[in-house]
């Protein structure tokens, strides 16, 4: 029995020690550190969606900004990079994350800011923002952020629309992370983005803007923004589409932003 009980041990300990050193390196042991107040402050000011929260949500907000910040590798392009650009990503990213706070876009190592609009070296045309999975790199053009969160009603976040792109790619991309989104949620939101694409193409439809029938991919990084800066409008247009997509990222804008009582 003891000797039994030896190679058991002999067998697990070296296992769980494995196991231990593989949760470490993929990063679910690890916990940022908590935000700095200035940093909070930083969000507060500029951020509506982190205003509405309850102030546990905002803990978990902040919890996921944090990670973002220190487990990015953050690089300019023609511009230095400031710990208030930082925060203000992180955000985005935050936001689009809050029903997923484990998920950190894994892949997606590196955030690269451009102070403006800039000519993407792959397609030669000016771009706001780009996610390019293949080298697992965000960009982001840090004026039209600004904009951004300088008219949260208008559906254009290209901070949003680029994190948006990044969880669509990373749920399919084989790491720790991939698979987080419904198998069944997300055929039905690919199913239901085919017609409205189609309508759009068409001339047809009445909420989305014309660039979100591009492909899926855009479809989906519109919807996202369109979710989160005109969700009731989103929901009395497309219900369906909305409840999907509210269950995808487990999320109810229209609800959180309704006035108390309503």
């Amino acid at each position: 029995m003891e000797n039994a009980l030896a190679v058991l041990l002999f067998i697990m300990l070296p296992l769980g020690l494995i196991v231990l050193w593989a949760a470490r390196s993929s990063g679910y042991l690890r916990k940022a550190p908590t935000l700095l107040p200035e940093q909070r402050r930083t969000i507060a000011k500029y951020v509506m969606a982190y205003q509405r929260l309850s102030s546990k949500d905002q803990q978990r907000f902040e919890a996921i900004v944090s990670r973002f910040l220190h487990e990015k590798d953050w690089q300019g392009a023609g511009v230095e990079v400031k710990e208030e650009m930082k925060l203000m990503v992180s955000a985005c990213a935050a936001q689009l994350l809050m029903g997923h706070p484990d998920v950190v876009l894994k892949h997606f190592e590196r955030i690269v800011i451009y102070p403006d609009t800039y000519r993407s070296g792959r397609s030669g045309r000016m771009h706001q923002g780009e996610v390019r999975p293949t080298s697992g790199v965000i960009m982001i053009s840090w004026r039209d952020l600004l904009h951004g969160y300088a008219h949260t009603r208008d559906a254009h976040n290209v901070g949003l629309h680029e994190m948006a792109h990044a969880l669509w790619f990373e749920d399919r991309i084989s790491n720790a992370e991939q698979g987080f989104l419904h198998p069944e949620l997300l055929q039905d939101w690919i199913d239901q983005a085919d017609g409205e694409i189609e309508r759009i193409r068409s001339g047809g439809s009445s909420l989305f803007r014309s660039y979100a029938g591009t492909n899926q991919a855009e479809f989906f990084a519109v919807a996202v923004e369109y979710f989160f800066e005109k969700a009731e409008a989103f929901q009395k247009e497309l219900p369906e589409l909305y409840r999907v997509l509210s269950a995808m990222l487990k999320q109810d804008p229209a609800r959180d932003q309704r006035p108390a009582g309503n």
